[in-house]
């Protein structure tokens, strides 16, 4: 089924650089040197210097995908151990103040701290992306089309930011409240075919208001430069496990939206406005909570929608070998998402280095 580029996946984790208690530390520089050797290209910089982020290789399937994730991550924590430093994979920091940051040395992010001011300067967050590739142009849309249904479920499950500056926000994830300042994210619109997608594109960098489609930051898109559609909704997946159950999930339902379309039966589309109710009780409760199902109209609880997506991509996970991926769901729903284990010790303890250091084990757990 991932023959000819269809189905392939590409994975992007954001990391937090942190130190003996907690903080997020610049270390980027330093750490570049040690990684480029051993990982090249799959290692960047961020806007900030106490992040890097890492992207897989195109992987064929969700087993190459983990090899990948779980080299890079291992590498990373490797290196900044040796550095007294850790690596951290949560949508916030819960400790660090977006003033204290240092912003890294570089031209595109220069002209995005101009551009946007403090906007930018407050982007202390960390995301999960994940590419799945569809090498038709049109398919491409029509997929994000649909699949935008799935976009709340996805981060409900990824919850990884309850804090923010040193308070308990109330939200599961606060990242998606951060992120939301910036233009041109959320929900995307939809578009009848590829070529009003790029009329899109093209009117945008013709009137000045972005130099690419890179800057498009919707929660998914049809990738501007690679024959992919990107899910960008999620918060930073504390541990692997959690990480390749949200891969897998994402690979599963585009397998089961084309199989779908190849049958002459479409899934039903919703308005960006009815998805953003979901968005935001996901973003509020995380996998705690109940989002709407607007074919019944009424509210269901996560727990239960998980069981139903289990079904839903039922007849696709076998032949893309991650039914023990796709399952671990309810393993999420059941015991909580980071978020929630990250309240649970501040709960517990008081303490906010606790939170850390449990995400920071979280990370590293079975590398």
């Amino acid at each position: 089924m991932t023959e000819g580029g269809w189905l392939t996946l590409g994975v992007e984790e954001e990391y937090q650089i942190v130190d003996a208690e907690g903080r997020l530390r610049a270390h980027i520089d330093t750490l570049m040197q040690a990684a480029t050797p051993r990982l090249g290209e799959l290692v960047k910089p961020e806007f900030i210097q106490s992040e890097v982020e890492v992207g897989t290789e195109i992987c064929a399937d969700v087993a190459e995908a983990r090899r990948e994730v779980t080299r890079l991550r291992a590498t990373l924590a490797e290196l900044l151990e040796e550095a007294g430093l850790r690596l951290a994979s949560a949508g916030t920091n819960p400790i660090s103040h977006w003033h204290d940051q240092k912003i890294t040395e570089s031209e595109r992010y220069k002209l995005l701290e101009e551009e946007m001011q403090d906007i930018a300067r407050e982007l202390l967050i960390f995301g999960l992306h994940v590419h799945v590739g569809i090498p038709d142009p049109d398919l491409r849309i029509e997929i994000v089309n649909e699949a935008r249904y799935f976009l709340p479920h996805l981060l409900a499950l990824s919850t990884s930011s309850p804090f923010w500056l040193g308070r308990n926000t109330g939200l599961k994830s606060y990242r998606t409240t951060v992120w939301s300042r910036f233009p041109r994210t959320g929900i995307p619109l939809e578009f009848p075919s590829h070529d009003e997608w790029e009329n899109y594109v093209e009117l945008l960098i013709k009137t000045n208001s972005i130099d690419n489609g890179k800057k498009i930051w919707w929660d998914l898109r049809a990738h501007y430069l690679y024959p992919t559609i990107e899910f960008r909704i999620c918060d930073a997946a504390t541990r692997v496990e959690e990480t390749m159950c949200i891969v897998a999930l994402i690979q599963a339902t585009v397998a089961k939206l084309l199989r779908l379309r190849r049958q002459n039966l479409g899934f039903r589309k919703y308005p960006p406005a009815l998805v953003a109710e979901n968005k935001w009780r996901a973003a509020r409760h995380g996998v705690a909570g109940n989002l709407i199902d607007w074919g019944k109209q009424s509210e269901v609880a996560m727990r239960d929608l998980a069981e139903e997506w289990i079904e839903f991509v039922d007849d696709v996970v076998d032949e893309l070998g991650s039914r023990a991926e796709v399952e671990y769901v309810r393993t999420m729903v059941n015991e909580g998402s980071s978020a929630d284990r990250q309240l649970a010790t501040f709960e517990k303890t008081g303490d906010l280095s606790a939170v850390v250091d449990g995400v920071c084990a979280e990370t590293v757990e079975g590398l």
